[in-house]
C-alpha cells in the first residue's frame, strides 16, 4: 500500500561540500548528496542508493569498519585532579574548576585516546549513457519490504532497478530491468584506495582493500552480453540480477546457491524477517489514498504551513524502518548515523550516550522491538572491566564510570573535555533502557546475569561520589547538566553557542533525578532477584537523602540544585526535565505543582538554541505533559528546519532561519531525531505508567482519526481507533495485570485481565 512507501522526485543531492573536511590524506571529499540517498540494510550491511541516471552510486557499508581510533594505554591516576576540582568547588572557583584538569593531568602522565569512526567500505559506480531526455523520474523505498526502486524513461524506455539488503542471506540483490536492451560499465570503488585490489571477471567484479579484510565480490547473472575495458566490466542486456556481497573482518562464504535463486524467491526469504519486524505495531494517521505525495511534496507542505498527517505517519514509519534497517541481534547498537557512514571521519559518529544513544531507543520497546536492546546491554557489559578502571584511577572510587563517548574499540575516558569527563550520569540513564528491557520482556536470565551486575557497579559508584555539607544534604560535584553552563557563569559575550563555558559545577538536577530513578530500579531488582540482598538497607538509605528538586524565580524547576547558580534557558539540552520524560517520577496528578515548573522549564527554553535532536526530545516532553499541540508544534519546527528530502533528519538548519542553532554550512546527519520523532508519535497516542493505561493522552487537533495496532506495554498490547470523538479500543493481556484506563485524560473504566483474556473499551 502506499503509506508504505516513500517516494522522491530527485536523484540524491546535496547543497555544499564545504562541512566534511577530511583530515586523513586518503580520503577524497564527497558532495554530501550519501546525505540524501535511499537507506538500505539489515543490521549488518548497508547500501545507500543515490538514485542518478547516468552515473549511479550505490555505496556500501558494514557495521564492523571503524577506524583512526585509539584506545590508549593504561588509565593513569589521576584522581588528585578530581580532588582539586572539589577544592575548587568548595572555594567557588568555578572557573578554576573548569579549566579541563582531567585532560591535563592525563596528558602530563602520557594518556591519550581518541574513539574509532565508522566509515563506508566502497561504491560500485554504474555509468550509463541516456540517449535522450529522461522523463517521469521517480526513486523511493517499500518501507513494508526493505525494497528500493529507482524509475524513469528514456524516450519510450522505460527503465527500473530495485534492490533490497536480505535480513536473511546478508547480500544485496539488484535487479535491473528495461523494455529494450541497453548497455550499462561497471567498476568498484574501494573507499581505502590505496593498495586495494580490484580485479574484474567475464561476469563478476572483485574488490578488496590491501590486506584483503574487506571487499566485496559481485556478480551479474541473466541474459546478458559482457566486455571487460578501461578497468570496467560492460554489461548488455534488458533484464538482469546483481549480487554483491560485502564483507568485513571475515572471509566470506560461498553464495553460489543463492545465485541459482530469483530475485522474488530471495526477496520473500528477507521480507519473511524484515516484514515481520516493521508489522509488529503499525499506526495510521492519514487515508491510504493521501499517501500519493513525493517527500518534497510533503516537505513543502510543511515548510509553507504545517507537517500533515501524512507526512508525520512517514517520519513515524520511517524512522521505525530505518532503526529496524540498522539492527540486527548479532550487531552492535544503532549508531548516530545508523548502518550508514557515506563518508569518512563525519562529527560526531560514536556513541554518545549524554542523550543521543538514549533517544535512538527510545520508541523500542512500545514498538514491539525488544530485540534491539540486547546488543545494547551486551555492548556496554563488555567494556564494564574499562568502566571500573576508569571509576578507580580517575575519581580515586569504587564502582564503574563510564563515559558518555565509546566507541566499539574504546571504552575508557576519550574525550577529555569537562561537559563528558565530569558527567556522572552516563551509567544510571543507561540502566533505564536496560530496567525497561526487562519489565517489557521479563527476561530473568539477562536481569540475573547481566543487568543487575551492570547496574551494581553504577549503584557502588554512586555510593562513592556522593557528599554531604555542614547542614548533612547530600551534593554532587563535580556535576554536569549536559551540556549547558549556569547563566551566571557565562560569559557576558561569547561566539561559541554550545554552552561548553562552564559546565562542570555541582548538583545538576539531572544527576539526582537519573540517581533517584537508578536506585528505585536497583533495590527492586534486588527485591525480584535476591542478589545483593546484605547491601539493601546502604543503597534505601542513599535513596532517602536525595533532596527535593528547586524551583526558581521564573517559577521553572532549576537546573541546578544550587542558589548561586542560575539557569540558562538559550540551549538545546532538556536533561533536567528527566523526572517527566524519559523518567516517570512526577506527573500532573503526584505533585501538580512541581509538574507545572517542570512545563516551565521547557517553555522557557529559547527556540534559536535548538537542534534538530533537542525538537525531537522538546516533542517527546510535551506529548508526556499533555500538551499535543506544542508537540506537535516540535515536529513541524523539525520539519522546516532539519529534515532533508529524504527524511533524515539534520543536526540544525542549513538554511539561516533563526529555527535551531546557526552552525553555517556544518549541518552533520543525526538520525537520533529519525528516532526521537517515532516515539514522539507514540506518546501522543499511548503512554503506560505502572498500572495506569493512557490511550491518546497528547492528541493534536489536526489527527482526528487513526489507528494504532498492538502497540506494546509491560503486561500487553492495544488496539486503538478513532474518529473524532468516537473511540474504540482493544486491550489484550500477556500476562495477568490490573489497571486504570484513562481515554485522554479522564479515567474510564480499571480492567483486571488474566493473561491471553481480552476486553474492548468504547467512548
Amino acid at each position: 500500500m502506499n503509506r508504505h512507501i516513500i517516494r522522491l522526485k530527485h536523484p540524491a543531492s546535496w547543497h555544499t561540500d564545504s562541512w566534511n573536511n577530511p583530515s586523513h590524506g586518503n580520503v577524497a571529499p564527497d558532495n554530501g548528496a550519501w546525505r540524501d540517498a535511499l537507506r538500505l540494510g539489515n543490521g549488518l550491511t548497508g547500501a545507500l542508493i543515490h538514485g542518478v541516471i547516468a552515473e549511479e552510486t550505490i555505496q556500501f557499508t558494514r557495521y564492523e569498519l571503524w577506524h583512526h581510533g585509539n584506545p590508549g594505554p593504561q588509565i593513569p591516576d589521576v584522581s588528585d585532579a578530581f580532588r582539586q576540582m572539589r577544592a575548587l568547588i568548595d572555594a567557588g572557583d568555578y572557573a578554576a574548576a573548569n579549566t579541563n584538569l582531567f585532560a591535563k593531568a592525563l596528558t602530563e602522565k602520557g594518556y591519550y585516546a581518541e574513539p574509532h569512526v565508522p566509515y563506508p567500505l566502497g561504491s560500485l559506480k554504474c555509468l550509463y549513457a541516456p540517449a535522450s531526455m529522461f522523463r517521469n523520474y521517480e526513486r523511493g523505498i517499500d518501507m513494508r519490504s526493505g525494497e528500493s526502486f529507482v524509475r524513469f524513461k528514456i524516450g519510450t524506455v522505460q527503465f527500473m532497478r530495485k534492490a533490497f539488503v536480505s535480513r536473511a542471506d546478508d547480500i544485496t540483490v539488484i535487479k535491473i530491468t528495461a523494455d529494450a536492451p541497453f548497455t550499462t560499465s561497471y567498476y568498484f570503488e574501494m573507499h581505502e584506495k590505496e593498495g586495494a585490489f580490484h580485479e574484474l571477471y567475464s561476469h563478476a567484479i572483485h574488490s578488496c582493500s590491501a590486506d584483503k579484510s574487506t571487499g566485496v565480490n559481485i556478480y551479474f547473472t541473466g541474459d546478458i552480453s559482457t566486455t571487460i575495458a578501461d578497468k570496467r566490466l560492460f554489461v548488455t542486456g534488458r533484464e538482469y540480477m546483481i549480487f554483491v556481497q560485502a564483507y568485513a573482518g571475515k572471509a566470506p562464504s560461498d553464495f553460489a546457491a543463492l545465485r541459482r535463486l530469483s530475485y522474488e524467491e530471495l526477496l520473500a526469504r528477507h521480507t519473511a524477517l524484515h516484514t515481520t519486524l516493521y508489522d509488529s505495531v503499525d499506526i495510521e494517521l492519514a487515508a491510504d489514498d493521501a499517501h500519493n505525495a513525493s517527500c518534497e511534496q510533503l516537505l513543502a507542505e510543511a515548510y509553507d504551513d504545517a507537517a500533515s498527517p501524512v507526512l508525520l505517519e512517514k517520519l513515524w514509519r520511517y524512522g521505525r524502518y530505518l532503526f529496524i534497517s540498522s539492527a540486527s541481534e548479532n550487531g552492535i547498537p544503532v549508531p548516530l548515523y545508523g548502518l550508514w557512514p557515506g563518508a569518512d571521519d563525519l562529527p560526531w559518529t560514536q556513541y554518545v550516550a549524554n542523550e543521543n544513544v538514549e533517544m535512538t531507543y527510545w520508541h523500542v520497546l512500545a514498538g514491539g522491538l525488544s530485540y534491539s536492546i540486547k546488543p545494547l546491554i551486551r555492548y556496554y557489559l563488555e567494556k564494564l572491566d574499562v568502566f571500573k578502571e576508569s571509576a578507580q584511577k580517575m575519581f580515586g572510587m569504587n564502582g564503574a564510570w563510564l563515559s558518555a563517548y565509546t566507541s566499539p574499540g574504546v571504552s575508557g575516558p576519550c574525550v577529555p573535555v569537562g561537559v563528558i569527563s565530569n558527567w556522572i550520569s552516563c551509567g544510571g540513564w543507561l540502566s533505564q533502557h536496560f530496567w525497561n528491557y526487562y519489565c517489557y520482556t521479563g527476561d530473568q536470565d539477562t536481569l540475573r546475569s547481566d543487568i543487575m551486575p551492570f547496574m551494581y557497579e553504577v549503584a557502588r559508584f554512586y555510593l562513592d561520589y556522593v557528599t554531604y555539607d555542614e547542614n548533612g544534604t547530600m551534593q554532587l560535584y563535580p556535576s554536569v547538566s549536559p551540556e549547558n553552563t549556569p547563566g551566571n557563569l557565562m560569559p557576558a559575550f561569547y561566539s561559541e553557542n554550545m554552552g561548553h563555558q562552564c559546565p562542570a559545577v555541582k548538583n545538576a538536577t539531572m544527576d539526582f533525578a537519573v540517581m533517584k530513578e537508578f536506585l528505585t530500579n536497583f533495590l527492586s531488582g534486588i527485591e525480584q532477584t535476591g542478589l545483593y540482598t546484605e547491601e539493601a538497607d546502604i543503597y534505601r538509605n542513599l535513596l532517602a537523602q536525595i533532596p527535593p528538586y528547586m524551583i526558581n524565580e521564573d517559577g521553572a524547576v532549576k537546573e541546578w540544585m544550587a542558589p548561586d547558580l542560575k539557569d540558562h534557558y538559550y540551549h538545546r539540552h532538556l536533561s533536567h526535565i528527566y523526572p517527566v520524560f524519559p523518567g516517570k517520577e512526577i506527573n500532573a496528578a503526584n505533585d501538580p505543582e512541581l509538574f507545572a515548573a517542570f512545563k516551565q522549564a521547557v517553555n522557557l527554553r529559547e527556540l534559536g538554541g535548538q537542534s534538530g535532536w533537542s525538537l525531537a526530545h522538546m516533542s517527546n516532553i510535551y506529548a508526556r505533559m499533555g500538551e499535543p499541540e506544542l508537540a506537535i508544534e516540535c515536529l513541524d519546527t523539525l520539519a522546516k528546519s532539519a529534515v532533508n528530502n529524504a527524511l533524515i533528519t539534520m543536526h540544525n538548519d542549513w538554511r539561516h532561519m533563526g529555527m535551531t542553532l546557526d552552525l553555517q554550512d556544518f549541518a552533520p546527519v543525526q538520525m537520533d531525531a529519525n528516532f526521537g520523532a517515532v516515539s514522539a508519535i507514540q506518546e501522543m497516542l499511548f503512554y503506560c505508567s505502572g498500572d495506569k493505561l493512557f490511550l491518546l493522552p497528547a492528541l493534536p487537533e489536526r489527527l482526528s482519526c487513526g489507528k494504532v495496532r498492538d502497540i506494546v506495554f509491560p503486561r500487553g498490547r492495544v488496539d486503538l481507533e478513532w474518529d473524532g470523538d468516537r473511540i474504540f479500543a482493544t486491550i489484550t493481556a500477556a500476562s495477568d495485570f490490573t489497571a486504570d484506563v484513562y481515554i485522554k485524560k479522564t479515567l474510564i473504566e480499571t480492567v483486571s485481565l488474566k493473561a491471553g483474556e481480552h476486553c474492548t473499551l468504547r467512548c
